[in-house]
């Protein structure tokens, strides 16, 4: 088994080994802190990270939460590989294959488009986008396809090189792709495509694709590579030093810096214990330029907490809420009785409350009247301030 490098500085020489982790954490945890009120992710629906295991997984497909995405067959949704779960040193598997989704009649699944047993230690990022953008499904026709990529007609892209989008295969024609792909603009068109990264292999009449186009929100953006190796380091105030971070990519073929090329090979993510980093499955080197949509749904799941009490750990539930919010805090030696103070993304005081935990260390507060949004939630326990973010939709 390869292992991952952990950086010295963004364009640091690969080191194999993952010693002093914990401790770099802690220490980006607090600069993001202090930068927590200055950009925030657009919140765009229900996400979560999945985790494969024995009790999800039936030969080629994992069956995914529908209590953290949602089962209704019409939903457009997302996903990314992702290498290592935060904290747990596990999921740390290669996904060299294709994966795709597919609606089981119950509830949403991953599947591997070669058939082959699905492995128990992946892990994926999954979205189910139904704010701040646009969802549709492009299917693969015999007059859109063109070589070894497929046109798609759709206002907000026409015309739009520029545009950030993202992609995901689906089964909804029952159509196996085992093609690696990506997005590419074609001028002469004024279109947007999805090619096969192979040039010289054609997509599947008939398979599918889900499309999210985000419309809001400063949390999408273009990332170039600057050197050749395997990963490509992202560098965003947002995810930087976070592990919890949820992120979601495609290779972009117009690129930056218009260094087009082909990457034949599966995108993953994986955090080296300091920044975020795109990576090619299978270790090929990626090219000076090659450019990447990337996608934050989410800096912290639940919540963060400080340098200063680093052995609380704070749970905001349900997160996104609509009124009522359930604060669950694990600390050992806690006070029952604390200060709770939740800010606006402007920085403004919106409720400042003294809650008393009940037996199971949990309390409520009533964020019923407050307008939907980004809040950041801070407790002062006597041995520091821990804080968590949460997102208020109705």
């Amino acid at each position: 088994m390869k292992t991952f490098p952990i950086f010295i500085g963004i364009n640091a020489l690969c080191i194999k080994t993952q010693n002093g982790m914990r401790t770099v954490i802690t220490f980006f945890y607090v600069v993001l802190l202090s930068n927590l009120l200055l950009s925030q992710p657009t919140y765009f629906g229900q996400n979560y990270t999945h985790a494969n295991g024995s009790v999800n997984c039936f030969f080629n497909y994992t069956v995914l939460e529908s209590a953290e995405i949602g089962n209704n067959p019409s939903d457009f949704l997302i996903f990314n590989h992702v290498w290592g779960l935060p904290d747990a040193g596990t999921h740390m598997a290669y996904m060299p294959h294709s994966n795709g989704l597919w609606f089981t009649g119950a509830a949403w699944s991953i599947f591997d488009e070669t058939l082959v047993e699905m492995d128990t230690n992946l892990a994926y990022n999954v979205l189910n986008p139904k704010q701040n953008g646009t969802s549709f499904e492009h299917t693969v026709t015999t007059s859109n396809l063109l070589e070894n990529f497929s046109i798609m007609d759709q206002p907000l892209l026409n015309g739009h090189p520029e545009a950030i989008f993202f992609i995901s295969k689906t089964w909804t024609n029952g159509v196996y792709d085992t093609a690696h792909v990506g997005i590419r603009y074609a001028t002469s068109l004024g279109k947007w495509t999805i090619y096969n990264e192979d040039p010289t292999k054609t997509l599947e009449i008939n398979s599918t694709y889900n499309i999210f186009i985000p419309t809001a929100g400063t949390s999408c953006f273009k990332h170039e590579a600057i050197s050749t190796c395997y990963y490509t380091t992202l560098d965003n105030p947002l995810v930087n030093g976070n592990q919890y971070a949820r992120i979601f990519i495609i290779h972009d073929y117009t690129n930056i810096s218009q260094t087009e090329g082909y990457i034949n090979d599966e995108t993953g993510l994986w955090f080296d214990g300091i920044h975020w980093n795109i990576y090619a499955e299978i270790l090929p080197n990626l090219f000076i330029g090659a450019t990447f949509n990337v996608l934050i749904v989410a800096d912290f799941p639940t919540g963060i907490q400080s340098g200063s009490n680093p052995q609380a750990q704070l749970i905001l539930s349900p997160n996104p809420v609509s009124d009522q919010l359930n604060i669950r805090l694990n600390a050992d030696g806690r006070p029952m009785i604390k200060e709770i103070t939740i800010t606006g993304m402007d920085g403004q005081t919106v409720i400042k409350t003294i809650k008393e935990w009940n037996d199971q260390a949990v309390c409520q507060v009533d964020v019923s009247a407050l307008p939907p949004g980004l809040y950041l939630l801070s407790i002062q326990d006597g041995k520091g301030i821990i804080s968590g973010k949460f997102n208020i939709i109705r």
